[in-house]
């Protein structure tokens, strides 16, 4: 694809609401509005021959090297563990054009096996990566992980490197879009898969000019049977929405056309119409549906000042056991000592506290922001023996811990 220089600033013009044609402007504005882009537009402008400034080239460099250092993890992950799956990051910058960069937060792997997940964990620790947050949920009885790693970067000043490893695709939005643990052979063609996960990003942020000229590259490297699955997919997955606003982003940004949705506007308002019923279905069951949604205003960054008081209020009363099992995400922040004597996460509570012991250490689980320091201090000292202790029992399942009246148990299934 001829992607240019003015390509990108029409982009960034569509999603800001900024636009110029004097470069020094055109620099503050993908500056305050998507620092994320600024890279891509220098080194469009690089590679036509603009002379930049050292502090310009300096920052082309920089995130040059970040993807190259990617790569390489990329490709020793790959290399070790043949399950890993990769989503968006290398495989969308693969579709620009030479001398373009794409900046990337963070590497996305999907696996499906749990024991090769934490062998990528594993690997990557060898290599000098820890640990960051883990996220663990509840779907159709089975158990789901997300592990965030990361790496100092070589620059105190810049972002640390970042891997996330996963045994799903996406969890939805936890209300009208439904999650994807797998998805059918059809849709898993690189730029269907790729498209399916920008749109669900649009349930976390609004689009930015970099969705926008990703989506662009990934449709016109699509065959026509790779079209035909894409709308297949954004249909059954009610993405119908997120897909018009940016079908309108890229023809705004010039950037072609997107195939239309069958059925128009009637299958846009029957979007709409089920993703309220499927939203309100979370109500059902009012503790559990209110949690769910409180929680996916606050992951969403929108949540009002009432629901705000009553999510503080929920997310110290609500146990994470019960909360994890009735839907809700736990988060899981890691605490110091010996990797349990596990092969997989086990989700265990006692009294008031929940966490994970997994191959790759112990995480105390919260389902919000509150997390209670006697249970971290608690936790590690646990954790801080031969490996054993009250929560160290491995996976065997219930048993009684040293102290009279408590229990260490993994997390029963079941609806609350």
């Amino acid at each position: 694809m001829d992607l240019t220089a003015e390509n990108l600033i029409e982009a960034l013009a569509v999603t800001s609401g900024g636009r110029s044609e004097d470069p020094a402007e055109i620099v503050e504005i993908v500056r305050r509005a998507e620092p994320n882009f600024a890279a891509t537009l220098y080194s469009a402008w690089q590679a036509e021959g603009m002379k930049l400034s050292p502090a310009l080239r300096e920052e082309v460099d920089a995130i040059s090297r970040r993807v190259e250092f990617y790569r390489s993890v990329a490709a020793r992950l790959r290399a070790e563990v043949s399950s890993l799956t990769t989503i968006k990051g290398l495989e969308v910058a693969a579709l620009y054009p030479p001398g373009l960069i794409r900046y990337m937060n963070d590497l996305d792997f999907i696996t499906f096996s749990e024991p090769d997940l934490w062998q990528a964990v594993s690997v990557l620790v060898a290599d000098g990566w820890y640990p960051d947050t883990a996220t663990f949920s509840y779907l159709g009885g089975t158990l789901n992980v997300m592990v965030s790693m990361r790496m100092p970067a070589e620059d105190p000043f810049r972002l640390a490197y970042g891997v996330e490893l996963a045994t799903y695709y996406t969890l939805g939005n936890r209300g009208g879009i439904p999650p994807v643990l797998q998805m059918p052979q059809r849709w898993l063609s690189p730029p269907v898969k790729n498209t399916i996960m920008l749109l669900h990003e649009r349930y976390e942020q609004p689009f930015r000019a970099r969705d926008v000229v990703d989506t662009a590259l990934l449709h016109r490297s699509m065959r026509e049977p790779d079209r035909r699955a894409l709308l297949d997919a954004v249909v059954s997955l009610n993405l119908v929405l997120a897909y018009s606003e940016m079908t309108k982003l890229v023809n705004d940004a010039g950037l072609g056309s997107l195939e239309p949705l069958p059925g128009g506007v009637r299958t846009i308002a029957r979007a709409r119409a089920t993703r309220l019923a499927r939203g309100a279905a979370l109500f059902a069951r009012p503790v559990a549906g209110t949690g769910q949604h409180l929680q996916r205003r606050l992951m969403m960054a929108k949540p009002s000042r009432a629901e705000g008081l009553v999510w503080d209020l929920v997310q110290r009363r609500l146990h994470p056991a019960t909360a994890v099992t009735a839907g809700l995400l736990a988060f899981g922040l890691p605490l110091t000592g010996p990797n349990p004597d596990v092969t997989r996460a086990v989700l265990r509570r006692r009294g008031g506290q929940a966490w994970a012991d997994t191959p790759a250490g112990r995480f105390l689980l919260t389902i919000g922001d509150y997390v209670s320091e006697s249970a971290v201090d608690e936790l590690t000292a646990d954790g801080a023996g031969a490996g054993a202790g009250e929560a160290g029992a491995g996976e065997a399942g219930s048993r009684q811990a040293g102290a009279p009246g408590r229990m260490d148990a993994e997390f029963p299934e079941g609806r609350y």
